[in-house]
């Protein structure tokens, strides 16, 4: 990887080999990125698709779409992971993350496809939004998820996470992650339903 001191670490084109010997390579999302997340989203099991929209009746429609690619490294924040197969590129997992008006915390949402899953790609993405949010001084990273999501209270305790019950909803879990454990930080619990963009 050419090394540019200009460019963040976390914003170069990253090639990775997982446990098994697949590769993938992790870059931000840019607008032409649109039909691979469009693909990647539509290919989605239906228990998949559940946990990362919430109901699991999301289309990719083009607002959808848009939005999700909408990279602006400030207030929108994604990265893409592609295989190559055939001479052709694939979209196995995304991650995204939006921050709150605020500008101290941010929501985020990683999903990778079925077939690609237990191979510690989603921890590999979550860490990129991670270290992208700590360079842009935030104080906090969390995750609104339905309390059924079983794979996800595993996945995200092992990170660090915190989980709370949403007092708002009994339904949803809201996991959160201090970026700066050793600094006091208040209005922990301000992110509500109004300051949050939603990227589903």
């Amino acid at each position: 990887m050419t090394h540019n001191s200009k460019v963040s670490a976390a914003h170069q084109i990253e090639m990775i080999t997982l446990g098994n010997g697949r590769k993938v390579s992790i870059r931000p999302i840019c607008r032409s990125d649109g039909q691979l997340e469009k693909e990647l989203i539509e290919d989605l099991s239906p228990k998949t698709r559940r946990d990362r929209f919430l109901g699991g009746n999301c289309k990719a429609s083009e607002k959808l779409i848009e939005l999700l690619t909408d990279n602006d490294h400030q207030i929108h924040e994604a990265f893409i992971a592609l295989c190559s197969s055939d001479r052709a590129q694939r979209a196995v997992a995304t991650a995204h993350y939006a921050v709150d008006p605020d500008g101290r915390a941010c929501e985020c949402a990683v999903v990778v496809s079925d077939d690609w899953q237990g191979l510690g790609l989603g921890r590999i993405m979550l860490k990129r939004l991670i270290g992208c949010a700590r360079e842009q001084g935030l104080e906090r990273i969390y995750s609104i998820e339905s309390a059924e999501n079983k794979r996800v209270q595993t996945f995200a305790r092992s990170m660090g996470f915190i989980c709370k019950a949403d007092s708002r909803d009994y339904t949803l879990l809201t996991y959160t992650l201090n970026l700066y454990p050793n600094l006091h930080t208040s209005g922990h619990d301000s992110a509500t339903k109004d300051s949050r963009i939603n990227l589903s």
